[in-house]
């Protein structure tokens, strides 16, 4: 793969707490921090903040463990899960990639604070993992996690305005980012019909288990309006968008090569696939409102904007299901302060592990290097 990696995994916390479980408030990162040493601080290494989520079974678990290059079997999530990789650069700095991974539960979005700072705005980015085997909550399962991401962006950017030139300067690099993106992008200017309006982090949609909804909706009409609509709201968001089959090598390469772009800088994925036959392959800015088309007419429905319009025919076409409340501890969002204290635990540890390793790693190559020398005085006599 482009920009290889050293995947590592950080402390998995315990098992999720069932739905009658009487935890109190904190409980669950009170477990997590249980598990620490005591932190020490490292330098030299660059963190990137890379956060998944989507609805449970979506294949979160799954499209991280392929990030990671890891062949195993999903195990239950707890409400938010810790793991990280790490690349060396050019110069010797470890890149690490803290990988949180959020359980399904709509009402956890709250917790989208605890990992998703202002200070680290400019340094994260979130995949949203969709089920496209149960296309009639896909959807909605996206416009959801967009609109909490873009209100969760617009609040850090209104308080890093008023961190002077500390916030100024995370500021600037935030749109430092989106220019190079956007500047030239003509469906990005002012005077665009449908603008594209970037959340203000990289996010990447993530539509799973493609075979699966190509099995069950054989006929093309079906594939063209799914492709079209997540096109359009991917789009607009100024998101990226990459369809996936289960299991499948090519594409969990595709999606591990733009993850890694997006985390440690490597080259940008050159693949663009817009054909509604086959798995949507579209990096941000990649797209046109032009190239997407008009959204078709539902037959009722009288609406001005063409997201409205792609939302009706969706739900025209997979009418939404009433879905069970997941069952999901929830009092644990009650100690977000804490909550934050055992994140910056968390990463602390992975710091001190990284220092010890590069340690050893020192020590091996100078145990080695005796060696050698002292072979080599004793094979001269």
């Amino acid at each position: 793969m482009e920009g290889d990696f050293e995947p590592a995994d950080g402390p998995v916390p315990a098992a999720a707490p069932s739905a009658d479980s009487s935890i109190g408030p904190g409980d669950l990162f009170a477990r997590i921090a249980a598990t620490l040493p005591p932190p020490s601080e490292v330098s030299g290494a660059a963190d990137f903040e890379l956060l998944f989520v989507g609805s449970k079974s979506a294949g979160k678990s799954t499209l991280v463990n392929a990030f990671l290059q890891k062949d195993e079997v999903p195990k239950p999530s707890t409400p938010l899960e810790f793991r990280y990789a790490r690349k060396t650069g050019a110069t010797g700095q470890n890149i690490v990639a803290n990988l949180w991974e959020l359980a399904g539960a709509a009402e956890l979005t709250s917790l989208l604070k605890v990992v998703l700072r202002p200070e680290r705005l400019s340094s994260s980015a979130v995949a949203i993992t969709l089920d496209l085997s149960e296309p009639e909550n896909a959807l909605a399962t996206l416009l959801q996690w967009l609109g909490d991401l873009r209100r969760h962006v617009d609040a850090m950017v209104a308080e890093l305005k008023q961190q002077g030139d500390k916030g100024a300067a995370v500021l600037a690099s935030v749109r430092k980012a989106r220019d190079q993106l956007w500047a030239e992008h003509p469906d990005a200017a002012i005077e665009a019909i449908e603008a594209v309006r970037p959340i203000g982090i990289p996010v990447v949609v993530l539509v799973n288990k493609w075979d699966a909804f190509e099995a069950a909706y054989v006929e093309g009409e079906y594939r063209k309006l799914v492709c079209r609509s997540l096109r359009f709201f991917a789009h607009q968001a100024g998101a990226s968008l990459l369809c996936t089959r289960h299991k499948d090598k090519p594409s969990t390469a595709i999606v591990r090569n733009l993850l890694s772009h997006i985390a440690f800088g490597t080259a940008a994925i050159k693949t663009v696939q817009l054909d509604h036959s086959k798995a949507l392959v579209v990096p941000a800015s990649a797209d046109t409102f032009a190239g997407i088309g008009k959204p078709p007419t539902v037959e009722g429905v009288f609406a001005d904007s063409a997201a409205d319009k792609f939302k009706a025919a969706w739900e025209a076409t997979f009418p939404p299901k009433e879905t069970k409340r997941e069952a999901q501890d929830l009092t644990m969002v009650e100690a977000e302060q804490f909550a934050e204290e055992t994140i910056d635990e968390l990463r602390k540890q992975k710091r001190s592990e990284l220092m010890r390793q590069r340690k050893e790693a020192e020590f091996e190559a100078k145990m080695t290097d005796a060696y050698q020398a002292a072979e080599s005085l004793y094979s001269a006599h």
